[in-house]
């Protein structure tokens, strides 16, 4: 069996973020269904700098785990891994996707980069691997899904093999359902 594509995905200003002007944060609009529908396309990573936590243990604060549980999102929890990387490294998460034995077909969706993270990832070669995600307003998450869907080459039958929707993907549909 082919491996998949390993997706990391950052949670601040990535899947929550300030939604509305002058706001506190949200999660943003249908991000949940999104994110069960990546896990099934792509081998998920949380790249964060939130704790993880076992899912199975009880925990005192909030964790990854914690919070899939807390937005009835349990299943992320059994479908993503979650990058342990160093927090002290110079090249900051870069480092952790570009450790050696990391998995060569990957992509990252997360708010604007550190300029090191961005130097060392351009350095690599690998500068288009890394999609951008819009820190405020309701659309930057799904916005990026869509340049990652182009740049990998999903498709609507894609979307649909994963048990997906199409029109969970269209800022258009979406939208107007609002």
């Amino acid at each position: 069996m082919q491996r998949k594509t390993t997706l990391y995905i950052d949670i601040d200003d990535t899947i929550i973020a300030q939604v509305l002007p002058g706001s506190g944060f949200d999660l943003r609009p249908f991000v949940i269904t999104q994110l069960t529908v990546l896990g099934r396309i792509y081998d998920c990573c949380w790249l964060t700098s939130w704790p993880y936590g076992d899912p199975a243990a009880p925990q005192a604060g909030i964790t990854v785990t914690t919070l899939m549980r807390c937005l009835y999102a349990a299943g992320i929890n059994e479908t993503f891994r979650y990058a342990d990387w160093d927090r002290d490294h110079p090249d900051g998460k870069a480092g952790f996707i570009l450790r050696e034995g990391a998995p060569q077909d990957w992509y990252w969706l997360e708010d604007p980069i550190l300029k090191g993270e961005q130097d060392a990832i351009a350095a690599a070669g690998q500068l288009d691997r890394y999609i951008a995600v819009e820190p405020i307003g309701p659309w930057g998450f799904l916005d990026a899904i869509g340049d990652l869907f182009r740049r990998t080459g999903k498709t609507s039958a894609d979307i649909k093999h994963a048990a997906g929707r199409p029109e969970w993907f269209d800022r258009s549909a979406l939208d107007s359902d609002r």
